[in-house]
């Protein structure tokens, strides 16, 4: 047990409370002769001297006594001088088991010297007459002999066979032995709990069983209520009416959670899934991942986990994020299984690698058990941005091993949307108290329209604001842009019944009101004082001929609507509801006023300094820290600002807003604020970095960059992305204007800074289109690494990464001979390094041997592709090793099949299938696609082997699969397609346990081929 001061004092008295529940008085013959206590519902511990010669045991449990046998006691009989030796231990059988007593949590050892130490028992001295409950407190002395003394209070007759409680780890850590005689010197021995082996084996084994996670003893012992309220605050309440506008009825909850399967899969991962720490489960907005989430939470805490979303306040401090770390280490090492969510993650990855990062330096020294769950609206490029983040901490392969991903489908299975639909509009008229609206008719129809869960909860809320107000239900596209409509007259309802209308009167005051109504959206993080200061000079800046706002009163309707911790104002949520307003602002001068002067004054973080230097919070850690932590906290409010223009400027992966009137108003407004404060641009590079579609950001960065100042150009370089992306322009912009840059002190560092620049650079190139200045680019990587081993034996690798690099774009570019050629040298060259670069040579393997085989060169390809796959199985699991395993096992199988190795060709192809089909499930977006055309080449490899039954199964699923492709754009996959049917259609023929399946191989055929014509 961990904590001081009060809230340690709280948890010693619930533990003082618990033990003396589980104290008996044993008597014999209705005499009392001693203290006992329940180890488990039917079994009470004492000492044997207590015992001994007695009849007619009765245990007086709470005051009731019940009828006890003594079933062992050691040593059974008293030594000389009437002493009873070593461990003087008794066990009794209660003739029936007590009802809610699980027995005390028997510690694991003996308590440490000095440790403090409470006994609870009867006694006949205390002030009041007869037998009476005592305590005693005490402090261990040491070891004496096999005991350990006691010294502090008196023990006096009575206390024998009383536990002892060792309040450092809230456990029963004895049975103390008392003092043979009250005349002698204060304390006593207590017997060690180690000793309840040699009278009764397997008792503690069976008494920690039934102490976990979840029970009382247990979560006591171990403060779980504070732990779970330090990790992640109180448990959020349940949807109730006091959710007063219609977005925070959808965001928090009001409707009862639908039950839905995956909720049982991430039931299993966390309990059945050992190693695996980490999943990523995205789908877009309003697909319910959040509430899912929040549903998992609930129950894994009603089984004694700890469990809940990581706030973000949590981590803007450094020595916030370090305390609420180490209370993370400690709770896992208590015992504690442990679920982290990471709502929003692809704008937490500092964060999350943080947690990861701490967890690997600083494991428990205990067998623990932590899920880290991350929720997004997309898997690319998240991860990738995630694992360039990991890699970047050396612990990419710890981290991510195991890791899942997992896409959430909008719909929930089995559940009709317009059955939904109709439940969820009878839950919302009972929560508005309108319960007398009818259900409009068209109401399961337009529920059935919607693409997310989100949009069908929306439907049925909309229609029932609408009818409470007596209006005309209107049937809408996006009934989330109504309840946006809803929640503005509800604000500007409340602004004139507390203001009494004031600026926010007439067109132009309902357009402040809105653009007023979106600033803690963009403006997060901020608390009462930072907040006023900001909607004041919003105000001011944007809507100049407006008159001035009463900042306090407006506040308080911001808290009265929006409240979140502390003083602070919750943004608009669901996010898409924010979005949705964004669009609105931008696209309505009125509601913006000045669009230029409103993006300036929610992206100045001023207010922020202000207020961190008048709350005095630099005198905590001294100017230094101060002011990093408020750097931080700067940067992590505009990088929330930016996220949210991005996912409103349609940078979302799937469900987004890709053309509307508002983009081009927004575009023109964010170019002209960063062309006043380039300063901006890192942080929008970072948003970019992060969100699937980032081509807006990027055709608004590419002018900028072309002539910002080469220091602003170094802090870009630190958040591109190192992997495929929509910046991929922007990066190639960077990078060629930091490598043309001149270099006066060439020193080995600076060769192998732009040694890595060009790497990169070349990559970005080829992702563009411009292929030549790619292959320009990665021939000046090769000669720079060569000069760099002529310079050093150490920089091998180097160059070895440079010839696999050009051979990748030789390959690209169709110059298979010239691309071989690298091929063979980076092999060459990784073999030469002492310390064998496993993971780095097995991908130069894997495009050696596919190379090799594409010159037809299948014994070299095979010999290739198995070292490939034995240097995989050198490092431990990961996405890379995976991925050029897979490459690895498909060449393998080819080149066995080309060279009469069926048999060992089959065992390849079948891995790989194995492989993918997990990879596939894991990460669909990455490898679905795949799966078709690597279940095809195996389906043919089962036929050459003349295992046609297996071989037509195999087919079959490549054709469905390959059949939710879109085949009609992809002439490639169509004329795959077309092989395949042809196959299956003739063994359909001749196998007769599926000839009633050709006529559909057929129909299919013809379709595909009209695709073909």
């Amino acid at each position: 047990m961990t904590g001081s001061g009060k809230t340690g004092d709280e948890t010693l008295e619930r533990l003082r409370i618990l033990t003396e529940r589980h104290v008996v008085g044993i008597h014999a013959a209705g005499v009392f002769c001693g203290t006992g206590f329940l180890a488990a519902p039917d079994t009470v511990l004492t000492c044997a001297h207590v015992v001994a010669g007695r009849r007619d045991l009765t245990a007086a449990v709470e005051g009731v006594p019940v009828t006890a046998e003594v079933v062992r006691m050691a040593p059974p009989t008293r030594g000389a001088g009437g002493i009873h030796g070593y461990p003087d231990l008794a066990e009794l059988r209660l003739s029936e088991p007590v009802d809610g007593a699980a027995g005390v949590w028997l510690d694991r050892a003996a308590p440490l010297q000095s440790a403090s130490v409470s006994v609870h028992g009867f006694s006949g001295h205390t002030l009041e007459p007869g037998v009476q409950p005592d305590t005693l407190r005490l402090q261990v002395a040491g070891r004496s002999g096999r005991y350990v003394r006691l010294q502090g209070d008196q023990v006096v007759q009575g206390f024998s066979g009383g536990p002892v409680l060792n309040t450092a780890t809230g456990r029963v850590c004895g049975i103390l032995k008392a003092s043979r005689s009250e005349k002698g010197t204060l304390g006593g021995w207590l017997i060690p709990v180690e000793a309840l082996e040699e009278c009764s084996p397997g008792l503690l084994e069976r008494n920690h069983r039934a102490h976990g996670p979840g029970t009382v003893w247990f979560d006591t012992a171990g403060d779980r209520a504070r732990r779970q309220s330090e990790l992640f605050g109180p448990d959020p309440a349940g949807g109730t009416a006091a959710h007063t506008t219609p977005a925070r009825m959808l965001s928090l909850g009001a409707m009862p959670f639908v039950e839905r399967p995956e909720l049982g899969e991430l039931h299993r991962w966390c309990r059945e899934a050992p190693g695996q720490l980490l999943r990523l489960l995205y789908a877009p907005g309003g697909s319910g991942k959040t509430r899912l989430s929040a549903e998992l939470g609930r129950e894994l805490r009603n089984d004694g986990w700890i469990a809940g979303f990581a706030a973000r306040d949590t981590f803007k401090d450094p020595l916030d994020r370090a305390r609420w770390l180490e209370t993370l280490t400690d709770t896992l090492a208590t015992g504690f299984p442990v679920l982290v969510v990471f709502d929003y993650a692809q704008a937490r990855l500092g964060d999350i690698s943080a947690l990861l990062a701490h967890v690997h330096r600083n494991r428990p020294p205990a067998a623990y058990t932590l899920r880290v769950l991350l929720l997004a609206r997309s898997e690319e490029p998240l991860w990738s941005a995630l694992r360039e983040e990991l890699e970047e901490r050396h612990i990419e392969d710890t981290a991510l091993r195991g890791a899942s991903v997992r896409g959430l489908p909008g719909r929930i299975p089995g559940k009709e949307p317009g059955a939904l639909a109709t439940e969820a509009f009878d839950a919302f008229s009972r929560l508005l108290d309108c319960a007398g609206v009818s259900r409009p008719a068209s109401l399961a129809r337009r529920a059935r329209e919607q693409d997310s869960l989100l949009g069908v909860l929306a439907t049925a809320l909309d229609a029932v604001l609408t009818l409470r107000q007596g209006d005309t239900w209107d049937e809408s596209d996006d009934p989330l842009d109504r309840i946006c409509s809803h929640e503005i007259r509800g604000w500007h309802a409340l602004l004139e019944d507390r203001l009494g209308g004031g600026p926010f009167a007439g067109r132009a005051g309902r357009g402040l009101a809105q653009g007023i109504l979106l600033v803690p959206t963009l403006a997060q993080r901020r608390g009462r004082r930072p907040l006023t200061r900001l909607l004041a000079r919003v105000r001011e800046a944007a809507f100049p001929g407006q008159p001035a706002l009463n900042t306090p009163a407006l506040y308080a309707c911001f808290r009265e609507l929006y409240p979140s911790d502390g003083d602070r104002v919750a943004p608009l949520e669901p996010d898409r509801i924010g979005e949705i307003l964004v669009r609105r602002v931008f696209r309505q001068p009125e509601s913006s006023g000045d669009e230029v002067a409103y993006l300036r004054a929610v992206l100045d973080t001023g207010d922020l300094r202000a207020d961190r230097t008048e709350s005095g919070s630099g005198d905590r850690t001294g100017s230094g820290a101060a002011t990093g932590a408020g750097s931080d906290e700067r940067t992590a409010a505009v990088l929330d600002t930016l996220d949210v223009l991005a996912r409103a400027r349609g940078c979302t992966a799937v469900g987004r807003v890709a053309e509307h009137p508002a983009h081009r108003i927004l575009d023109e407004a964010l170019e002209d604020v960063l062309r006043e404060n380039p300063e901006l641009l890192p942080a929008l590079t970072a948003t970019g970095a992060r969100v699937p579609h980032a081509e807006p950001l990027a055709e608004l960065m590419r002018p900028l960059l072309a002539d910002c100042d080469t220091g602003l150009l170094h802090r870009i370089e630190d958040e591109l992305p190192g992997y495929p992306s929509s910046l991929s322009s922007v990066s190639a912009l960077v990078l060629a204007r930091l490598l043309a840059l001149p270099d006066d002190t060439v020193t080995e560092d600076n060769r192998l800074v732009r040694l890595r620049r060009l790497l990169r650079h070349s990559l970005r190139l080829e992702e563009c289109g411009r292929g030549p200045e790619a292959l320009s680019a990665a021939d000046e990587a090769v000669l720079l690494s060569r000069d760099l081993v002529r310079y050093a034996e150490r920089h091998r690798p180097h160059y070895a990464a440079a010839l696999h690099n050009l051979s990748l774009l030789r390959h690209r570019a169709g110059e298979t001979e010239a691309a071989l050629e690298l091929a063979v040298e980076a092999v060459s060259l990784y073999r030469q390094v002492t310390d064998g670069h496993p993971m780095e040579t097995a991908g130069a393997l894997s495009t050696l041997a596919l190379l090799r085989l594409i010159d037809g060169q299948v014994n070299g390809a095979a010999a290739d592709a198995a070292e490939g796959v034995m240097r995989c199985a050198q490092v431990p699991p990961g996405e890379r090793q995976e991925d050029v395993l897979l490459t690895c096992l498909e060449v393998l199988a080819e080149c066995r099949h080309r060279t009469g190795l069926p048999d060992e060709a089959l065992t390849s192809g079948a891995e790989a299938v194995e492989l993918l089909r997990e990879l596939a499930e894991r990460r669909p977006g990455r490898y679905l696609a795949r799966l078709p055309d690597t279940l095809q080449r195996h389906g043919v490899g089962l036929i050459r082997a003349g295992r046609l039954t297996e071989a037509y199964l195999t087919l079959r699923e490549a054709v469905h699969r390959r059949a939710a492709l879109p085949l009609s754009t992809s002439p490639r996959l169509r004329d795959q397609q077309a092989t395949a049917l042809s196959v299956l259609t003739q063994l359909s023929a001749e196998l007769d346990g599926f000839a009633h399946e050709r006529s559909s191989w057929l129909e299919m055929q013809a379709a595909t081929d009209g695709l073909c014509r």
